[in-house]
């Protein structure tokens, strides 16, 4: 693949026109009047992103973010800079965005497709592909109009996915849908980075540190920081925090101003094994993942609160020899997250190796954290060799816990407090 960028912006603006009247719009389209004044919507950004590149955009409603993704999607051109982009940008901008109402599923997936590019026999050798991964069952062959917001994001992505872009701009779209959907977007998303530019602007920041490895923060339609994800969404929430005390008239105890603490800096000393967990079943049909069992104390899955003891039973048909098979356990959050991953080499016991046809069983038992409300895929992986371990199968969705939480309204995971105390002063007087 050449290295060469796909997208090159160069002091790249978008500028529009105030008007006070729409009769004073007419005038300037007929007369060249003018208008009362005008707003820069972006200005003065520069960008060079070329394959494997995953950006997040941040910023607060107005910032720019979807203005800037436009220009790049050749919906709108910059009214300043320089901007060039190279292949195929498939765009997830707006709900439906595209689509005619009157015409079917399968009629606005071919018409999408052909603007893509793709000639007539391509869309009709992937579109039973993309009708498995939009999932919306007889749906495909009814009009649009009768879709719900879930079922035009699913059949959107599908087109997208289905396309072979070079570039994909996603733009909050990923908020829509259930929890499958979500999942199935996001691998499809983990995956796509490895060859491809994504450019994903979501107001969830769990979503854009869980996808990309840089972001780049806007606000009043200039960029404000770019760099690792990390560092960046820190400085975002920084400034976040900083205006919501200033709106609240926070005053700190003792006239002390309020701190936020620094980046700790990484001081790891011993690195556990690393998992690809998008990664393709490299040993497939050496083995199979036979039965899982998933418990909690007696609660079903679909009413947890957190703290409930999960237990996990998987059984492991080997189908060819397994040297050293084990298996890993992952909990995802709704945006596709890994929240936890452990296998059972932590165990005592474990088998040196399987034959054909022989079975190993493997239980596992955590305390669920105090999560927020939502629903939390368990994914089951299965592993065989002793230097790399290499994918024997991976189950996507072996259960799906609902958790409905009294205990935590932000952020990923709470603690119980054990003991609070409450202080009442009053002011004299």
């Amino acid at each position: 693949m050449s290295s060469e960028p796909f997208i090159k912006a160069r002091g790249i603006g978008k500028k529009y026109a105030l008007y006070g009247s729409p009769l004073q719009r007419l005038g300037d389209l007929v007369l060249g009047t003018g208008s009362a004044g005008e707003h820069w919507a972006v200005r003065g950004v520069d960008l060079e992103l070329g394959p494997g590149d995953c950006v997040g955009i941040v910023g607060r409603n107005g910032a720019g973010k979807s203005t800037l993704l436009e220009m790049i999607c050749g919906i709108s051109r910059p009214s300043e800079g320089r901007l060039e982009t190279r292949g195929r940008v498939a765009a997830l901008l707006q709900l439906g965005a595209g689509f005619n109402p009157e015409f079917t599923g399968r009629e606005n997936v071919m018409l999408g497709a052909a603007i893509y590019g793709l000639p007539d026999a391509e869309i009709a050798a992937r579109l039973p592909d993309i009708r498995a991964f939009a999932d919306i069952g007889d749906y495909f062959e009814r009009p649009v109009r009768e879709y719900s917001s879930g079922m035009y994001a699913r059949l959107a992505f599908s087109v997208c996915a289905h396309v072979d872009p070079d570039i994909l701009v996603v733009d909050e779209i990923l908020g829509i849908g259930d929890v499958a959907f979500q999942q199935k977007s996001m691998r499809f998303l983990r995956r796509f980075r490895r060859r491809g530019i994504t450019l994903f602007v979501s107001h969830n920041e769990h979503a854009v540190a869980a996808l990309c490895e840089s972001a780049v923060w806007m606000d009043r339609g200039r960029v404000v920081a770019r760099g690792g994800t990390r560092e960046v969404l820190y400085r975002y929430r920084r400034e976040l925090q900083r205006l919501a005390m200033q709106d609240a008239r926070f005053e700190a105890r003792d006239g002390a101003a309020a701190e936020i603490a620094e980046l700790p800096v990484a001081a790891a000393t011993r690195r556990p094994t690393e998992f690809d967990l998008d990664e393709p079943a490299a040993a497939a049909g050496l083995g199979a993942i036979e039965e899982v069992v998933v418990s909690a104390d007696g609660v079903p899955l679909a009413a947890l609160e957190g703290g409930e003891r999960i237990g996990i039973a998987v059984t492991l048909r080997a189908d060819g020899a397994l040297e050293a098979p084990f298996v890993l356990v992952v909990l995802r959050n709704p945006m596709g997250q890994a929240l936890l991953a452990c296998d059972s080499r932590d165990a005592a016991r474990q088998p040196e190796s399987l034959g054909a046809g022989d079975r190993a069983r493997f239980s596992f038992a955590f305390d669920l954290p105090f999560l927020p409300t939502g629903s939390y895929p368990l994914e089951i992986h299965a592993y065989a060799g002793a230097g790399e371990p290499a994918c024997v199968e991976r189950r996507e969705a072996a259960a799906v816990m609902q958790v409905l939480s009294a205990h935590i309204s932000h952020g990923m995971a709470n603690l119980r407090m054990k003991r609070t105390l409450l202080e009442v002063v009053h002011e004299p007087g």
